[in-house]
């Protein structure tokens, strides 16, 4: 036995070893040098890693994110800066999308089932490889190499597979244990091959997925509030945590499988209809594609709505998952008020329809995978059969002449070579083709994730726009209000309506009439009013939250007010985190403070306990089941006091502490000069502010100076008749035991004393 060491198998064989060696050297130094650069940034730290946060913005506006790795390594990752200028170009893209299938209307269907899913694609392709010079790029480049590589490795092993069977048959020992070797190192590279194009799939999935991540945040998580606004433009958004977490994901995973699964049956197509031609003749190979244009118009007909189907699963599984996670955030609520039974049927209403879906789905893939595997593997089987044995038939009945004398058993060997040969090509290609086929029920189920993903995309744009109109049927020129910043006297409102945003815009529920007032700044203000009143509703059209229809607002700059909402929300993250919230350690370092300045600002709030209690700064628990309803607004006084704005908004921020622990933060706030206006129900804030905003029944409402003569007078004089009042408790006391006798028949009468001043709704009053 003979090996020829210059045949494609022992070439392909030392490639691969080759080229696996320099790529494991390749990666092993990188490693290596990566390690030494984390060593060298780990000595600069000399803070404990402890302390050291995990987001840090570099001086190239590039964000910095240090991720644990061991017990005392890290390594970092570099997210660049986002590209302003490209979210601002892209909306026109997914309006001018909009805008045109609203011209079109159900004119849309007839140019095509996929004209909608391939214009969506082709706009969220701009964020998966947002230019050719990428790391995306080189990915997919990469994939095609490797689908193109295995397909000219399939043809060589078709080739051998043809060779070992001749030999075989012919008995020659020696070439058959020489094939059996090339086959040997041949399956080296093929496995190699296979497994790179599984490993790239997955890189280019996840790459695919960061890009498309970091985009979706960078528009989310902004000064917009895209994340608080986007449930106000429309309901199509539903649970969008699943949008951005199970959408995305699934989206990336098929679109990059759909590379591999689409991309080597292509190529096969070609290679392998190049390779059967000068064998079986341009006859054959146009009967061939003639079966596939049959069949995919066939299968196209006959396929289910799959894309609408993996929507609505998609949907129910949302609901479905959204009322566990409401379950397990309130659960002890739940507890409290008995609710388990409810909470079951609620969980069960939504597991039916999601299990009745499914049902559904299962039901109509049924006849479609019958029909589909009967086409496309036992039908076009046979096809490959007969293709396959159209050389041997038609030498035998239209033999090519005697030019070359052979004997039976050579004509017999070379015919089953080349029917092996053929076979493996034919089954091959009837491989490649049905796995297209299959294809489109794949892109049936991308079309759904594409639709999830681009409406999620479009609503984040809608909400980014300067004439978002809040959902809104009158579209962004209902909004006509004016907001002024950087006002330097304090909060002015003219003629400003209380509305709730909806589908009516300006004509929808009007909580207060035209607001006006002003107040100056060092000057506090109650406003105060039941639940309902449109209190919190005020704040929110401050804060930027609510849209302003009408009238006038003029404020000081976003970063001169504070807000503390009614609920105190606690981030993920160690003491230290709450109490600067919402700004991270290193902003902490550059503004000049440390952790002796909490303890201070804690000690001041009252709660320099909490260190003893809980150990250090850098503790990290599960801080809103931690803490006490007191503590949660004394970490919320202390945020106002660690940021120290010059004005700042309190929604019943004081209400679960003591009545002198009120007293003393309300001191605070006015020690610290810092104004305060304050929502409440409770008249008996009065005491700490100089101006007061009731709120009353019928959307109206009376705004007075606390600090004014008029309000004084009236002060005093209620003072007056409550102490008259006073007095004469030991009066009424002394009537009370009279009555109390006379009713007991002690006495027969009973006179009137008129000395006795008794309380307008008394009986014995009338």
């Amino acid at each position: 036995m003979k090996l020829n060491y210059l045949s494609r198998p022992v070439i392909l064989f030392l490639t691969t070893l080759v080229s696996t060696a320099g790529l494991g050297i390749f990666f092993t130094l990188r490693n290596l040098l990566s390690k030494y650069n984390e060593y060298l940034l780990r000595k600069q730290l000399l803070r404990p890693s402890l302390i050291r946060q995990s987001s840090t913005i570099l001086k190239n506006a590039c964000r910095e994110i240090i991720i644990p790795k061991g017990k005392n390594g890290f390594s970092r990752i570099i997210i660049p800066k986002p590209n302003l200028d490209q979210y601002a170009a892209d909306k026109y893209l997914y309006k001018n999308l909009y805008i045109e299938e609203k011209l079109l209307g159900k004119n849309v269907k007839r140019l095509g089932i996929n004209s909608r899913f391939l214009s969506q694609i082709s706009i969220i392709w701009r964020i998966l490889i947002p230019k050719f010079r990428c790391k995306n790029t080189y990915l997919l480049l990469s994939q095609c190499f490797f689908l193109i590589v295995r397909t000219w490795l399939s043809l060589l092993i078709a080739k051998l597979d043809g060779q070992i069977v001749k030999n075989l048959i012919g008995g020659n020992g020696r070439k058959f244990s020489r094939d059996m070797i090339y086959w040997l190192l041949i399956a080296f590279p093929a496995s190699y091959t296979n497994a790179a194009i599984k490993y790239l799939t997955n890189r280019l999935s996840l790459s695919f997925r960061t890009n498309l991540t970091r985009y979706i945040h960078d528009m989310y998580l902004d000064k917009v509030m895209a994340y608080y606004k986007i449930s106000l433009n429309s309901t199509e958004i539903e649970n969008i945590d699943q949008y951005i977490t199970n959408d995305v994901t699934k989206f990336c995973d098929s679109i990059c499988g759909l590379f591999s699964s689409m991309g080597k049956p292509f190529i096969d197509l070609i290679f392998f209809s190049v390779y059967l031609r000068d064998n079986l003749g341009t006859g054959a190979i146009i009967g061939i594609f003639a079966n596939y244009f049959v069949t995919a118009t066939l299968l196209k007909r006959a396929t289910p709505p799959f894309g609408k189907l993996t929507t609505k699963r998609t949907h129910l599984e949302g609901q479905y998952f959204n009322d566990h996670l409401n379950l397990m955030t309130n659960c002890e609520e739940i507890g409290f008020y008995k609710g388990s039974v409810i909470e079951k049927s609620k969980l069960n209403d939504k597991f039916h329809k999601l299990m009745d879906h499914i049902g559904k789905e299962i039901n109509i893939s049924f006849s479609y995978a019958v029909l589909e595997d009967y086409i496309l593997k036992y039908t076009w089987s046979a096809w490959g059969y007969i293709f396959a044995g159209l050389p041997v038939f038609l030498d035998e009945i239209w033999p090519k002449g005697a030019k070359v004398e052979k004997t039976s058993k050579d004509s017999e060997k070379h015919n089953m070579r080349q029917f092996i040969i053929n076979k493996r090509l034919m089954l091959s290609l009837a491989d490649a083709g049905s796995r297209l086929m299959y294809s489109i029920k794949d892109i049936s189920e991308l079309t759904g994730h594409t639709e999830r993903v681009f409406s999620l995309l479009t609503n984040l744009h809608r909400v980014h726009s300067p004439r978002f109109n809040f959902g809104s049927k009158f579209g962004p020129n209902d909004i006509r209000g004016t907001i002024q910043n950087n006002y330097l006297e304090g909060i002015r409102f003219e003629n400003t309506p209380i509305i709730v945003p909806s589908e009516d815009g300006s004509e929808g529920e009007v909580l207060i009439q035209d607001l006006n007032f002003q107040i100056k700044h060092n000057k506090n203000m109650l406003i105060l009013g039941s639940n309902g009143s449109g209190k919190t509703s005020i704040a929110r059209i401050l804060a930027g939250l609510w849209p302003l229809y009408r009238g006038l607002i003029s404020k000081p700059n976003d970063d001169d007010i504070f807000y503390l909402p009614q609920k105190t929300y606690f981030t993920t993250g160690n003491l230290r985190d709450q109490i600067i919230y919402p700004y991270t350690y290193e902003e902490m370092l550059e503004m000049g403070h440390n952790d002796d300045y909490l303890f201070h600002i804690l000690r001041e709030v009252k709660l320099d306990y909490l260190l003893k209690r809980e150990g250090n700064f850098n503790v990290v628990k599960d801080w809103k089941d931690i803490f006490s309803g007191g503590e949660k607004q004394r970490v919320s006084i202390a945020r106002v006091l660690f940021k120290n704005p010059k004005m700042v908004i309190l929604d019943e921020s004081t209400n679960a502490v003591s009545t002198d622990v009120e007293d003393y933060l309300f001191e605070l706030l006015q020690r610290k000069k810092i104004t305060f206006i304050t929502l409440s129900h409770r008249p008996l804030l009065m005491k700490y502010h100089d101006f007061i905003l009731e709120l009353k029944e019928g959307n109206s409402w009376r705004f007075h100076d606390l600090t004014s003569e008029e309000n004084l007078k009236s002060i005093d004089n209620e003072i007056i008749d409550i102490q008259n009042k006073l007095s004469q408790v030991e009066k009424w006391e002394s009537r009370k035991i009279d009555i109390e006798k006379y009713l007991d028949g002690e006495f027969d009468d009973i006179e009137l004393d008129s000395s006795i001043q008794l309380p307008t709704n008394s009986i014995l009053a009338h």
